[in-house]
């Protein structure tokens, strides 16, 4: 029983790395705004003369074990990046990181006389005890007629909930809005033994939340800073990190606000299509409504929504519909249900 508790938990966390990874795994623009973030560097996103490259992660030791790193991205001909995702802290995390940082230094050696760590950060998703300010290793070598030899290794280390949402909108960090979502962890781990209606309202708080970073992610795509792939990839990873939270935190019950969330998807897609009434959908529920055209369909969705219990504020958010328009159309739903 434990064994297989274990494994679902393995699996669980596995899984959580591939959507982290995918969040950084996007177009160009938003990877360089990435590394210039994490690196305090200054690529220009829309240079062309270089690209970015996402290189191998697999190593084999001198126990010819395979050691994965999780990314490292490579800018132009000389610079790699390397980064790691770890949910909260471990003790050995800076040895992990030379490890790395080491292997593929070799990997891409050049000078038979020289080896060329990538730069390195680590970012902490998860608030609690044991995530360091900084990663730091002193390298002590043998003593030579040259004098003592030195060196302090650092990695950087980045903190998930101290990027603010404002700060991932004025640094471009536009695929790291779901990490917003981890701001809530501690939150919910924190009432284990709250009252029921306190597990109601941070149930509402997270699918609320969820659903402000659907809205955001849609708009930034209608503004043409998101690709479609982007796009799919954001969505996608809002949907799991929801389904984490709720597998992890059982107490919440967060079962019908991971319906619900995947449904809003769904549901802002196809009114986008409805709205714009051109071929060029991207989502399934965007060609759907493209597909439909009618105002019927329009409305029926702005009526589905008011019923679901979303606001009026957020549908007419949605839809583009004054909220008088808005109001009219939940008294008429109110009429018709009495």
């Amino acid at each position: 029983m434990e064994k297989g508790k274990n494994n679902e938990l393995g699996k669980n966390k596995i899984k959580l790395d591939e959507t982290i990874k995918m969040l950084f795994s996007v177009s160009k623009p938003l990877v360089i705004n990435i590394v210039n973030y994490f690196f305090n560097e200054y690529f220009n996103a829309n240079d062309d003369d270089y690209d970015v490259e996402f290189t191998a992660t697999e190593s084999v030791d001198l126990k010819i074990e395979l050691k994965r790193a999780d990314l490292f991205v490579k800018v132009g001909k000389m610079n790699t990046y390397h980064f790691e995702f770890q949910l909260n802290g471990e003790k050995y995390m800076v040895l992990r990181m030379f490890d790395y940082g080491y292997r593929k230094a070799l990997s891409e050696q050049k000078d038979e006389n020289i080896i060329c760590f990538p730069k390195q950060a680590v970012l902490y998703l998860e608030e609690g005890k044991g995530v360091p300010d900084e990663l730091k290793l002193k390298l002590i070598f043998p003593l030579t007629d040259k004098g003592e030899q030195e060196v302090l290794y650092r990695v950087i280390v980045k903190k998930a909930w101290e990027i603010s949402e404002e700060e991932k909108f004025k640094r471009g960090l536009y695929s790291l809005l779901p990490l917003e979502i981890f701001k809530l962890r501690k939150k919910a781990g924190a009432i284990k033994t709250a009252s029921e209606d306190e597990f109601f309202q941070l149930s509402k708080q997270i699918k609320n939340d969820t659903m402000k970073i659907i809205d955001n992610v849609i708009e930034l795509f209608d503004e043409k800073k998101l690709t479609e792939g982007d796009y799919e990839k954001i969505t996608q990873a809002v949907v799991y990190l929801i389904e984490y939270f709720s597998e992890n935190y059982a107490d919440l019950k967060l079962s019908k606000e991971v319906s619900d969330v995947s449904e809003y998807i769904h549901t802002r897609g196809k009114i986008e299509g409805i709205r714009e009434g051109k071929v060029e959908g991207i989502r399934e529920g965007k060609i759907e409504g493209i597909r439909e055209g009618k105002e019927e369909a329009f409305m029926q969705l702005t009526k589905n929504m008011l019923k679901d219990g979303l606001s009026i504020e957020r549908v007419s958010n949605i839809t583009k519909l004054p909220i008088e328009t808005i109001i009219k159309i939940k008294k008429e739903i109110e009429q018709n249900s009495n």
